[in-house]
């Protein structure tokens, strides 16, 4: 016979009445001799079933040990008479639970206690616990949902499957407490008294689906950053209960700000961007262009320039632009204004002569629309063009980057690029409240009221 050795596995309850109770859990079996290292240590099924018994022993004793306490009236104090047993089932991480529950007779002193309002029922008042419930949500806002239900499947230990449209509801709930708890939060003061507080805001667009009345639809997302707290992500669709400044009023509450305070806001220029933030403050807002916006449609003319200025006697007939061209990313970067759309005038009405000719060439007319653009977009957002050499030496934000990284974070890596899914507004917003509370590191320390 070949030697085996085996492991037994053994927990001890001790209730309320300090007596122990041993329950046999499970026994694990090894061949000593011809063993492998696949028989090193416990395998992945054999672990996921010693945690299902464990769960089910511990939760057992903890509603039979809740039931004693309940036996007792609340009025008088007498022990009452068990009616019946029921069986109740609870989700938990570690698989079903399911526990048989006592049922009592009424005491004979009448007493009007509600008996919904024992132990037992505030302990299983629900049918799944918040832990789960909080797992599937962050597992749904990081993978498709039915990868999510795979990935539980695989590591923890469950009787049966669990299922997409589960993760999906459980997703929405934990989403629905995410929003309540943030609109419902009071303002906190910041760390570092008068400091600034600055929002940088962009959107992106994600596909809809059928029947929707657009093939697309606009996401609003950002962060607010302030000093003496860590960055606030936020992000928000149309069409939904909960407005797109309400979401922003509620991030800035959480970093600090008070009505009255100054905000910053870091934008493409786009005036609906602007309009949310002013809505969740109710008051003037300081807009900052961003930098990198406004170098990138200078990088479009530059380049432009540079497959014109060589054909024929251009750079002759256009004086002016050769002269402007190379100083309009300086002029901008260091804060003259004036000079900068004098300048970006001088260029059109001398390209303008030349670019309505019928002969000219598709090149040219497209050099003039970009200088066109660019001086429209100049006067459109000329209170918002600031020094940017001088803020960045100083160190002060100067461009929307951590706008574009939360729509990396928050919309691309889930429902853009590689994941072409359609979305209706709500279950988008529902998506993103639970990526930005993972994000930000609130969804673990949260204490959600989850109850099915």
């Amino acid at each position: 016979m070949a030697a085996q050795l085996r492991m037994k596995v053994w927990v001890e309850l001790v209730g309320a009445d300090g007596l122990p109770l041993r329950r046999e859990i499970a026994i694990v079996a090894r061949n000593v001799e011809g063993a492998r290292l696949g028989d090193f240590g416990l395998s992945l099924d054999e672990s996921k079933g010693i945690q299902r018994r464990l769960q089910e022993e511990f939760t057992q004793f903890q509603a039979d040990q809740a039931a004693q306490l309940d036996r007792n009236c609340l009025e008088c104090g007498r022990v009452r008479s068990i009616h019946d047993y029921r069986s109740r089932t609870v989700d938990s991480l570690f698989g079903v639970c399911r526990m048989r529950v006592p049922r009592f007779r009424g005491c004979a002193c009448d007493g009007s206690a509600n008996p919904g309002e024992g132990r037992t029922e505030a302990l299983l008042n629900g049918r799944a616990t918040p832990e789960l419930q909080r797992i599937q949500a962050e597992l749904g806002s990081r993978l498709s949902f039915r990868e999510a239900a795979r990935v539980l499947d695989l590591f923890v230990p469950a009787m049966r499957p669990h299922n997409h449209r589960t993760v999906s509801n459980r997703l929405a709930k934990v989403a629905d407490q995410i929003e309540k708890w943030d609109l419902a939060s009071p303002y906190r003061l910041s760390r570092a008294d008068g400091s600034p507080v600055s929002v940088f805001i962009d959107g992106a667009y994600i596909r809809a689906v059928p029947g929707y009345q657009s093939r697309h639809f606009e996401i609003v997302m950002g962060r607010v950053v302030t000093k003496g707290r860590p960055p606030r992500q936020f992000a928000a669709s149309p069409h939904v209960t909960t407005g797109k400044h309400d979401v922003v009023r509620a991030a800035l509450r959480a970093q600090g700000w008070v009505p009255g305070s100054d905000v910053t806001v870091f934008s493409d220029g786009d005036v609906g961007l602007q309009g949310i933030v002013i809505g969740a403050t109710r008051q003037p807002i300081t807009h900052i262009l961003d930098w990198f916006h406004l170098s990138m449609r200078l990088r479009h003319i530059e380049q432009a320039w540079e497959g014109l200025k060589c054909v024929g006697n251009l750079s002759i007939y256009l004086r002016d632009t050769t002269l402007h061209v190379p100083r309009l990313r300086h002029l901008l970067w260091s804060g003259y204004v004036r000079e900068a759309t004098r300048a970006v005038r001088d260029m059109l009405c001398q390209l303008e002569q030349y670019a309505r000719l019928p002969d000219a060439s598709n090149k040219l007319k497209r050099f003039f629309e970009l200088v066109s653009n660019l001086q429209t977009y100049l006067i459109q957002n000329k209170t918002s063009l600031v020094d940017y050499c001088q803020r960045y030496w100083s160190d002060h934000p100067i461009s929307s980057a951590p706008a574009e990284s939360a729509a990396n974070s928050l919309v691309n890596a889930r429902m853009n690029k590689k994941r072409q899914m359609r979305w209706s507004p709500a279950g988008a917003h529902r998506v993103l409240q639970v990526r930005a509370a993972v994000a930000d590191g609130r969804l673990k320390q949260a204490k959600f009221a989850l109850a099915a």
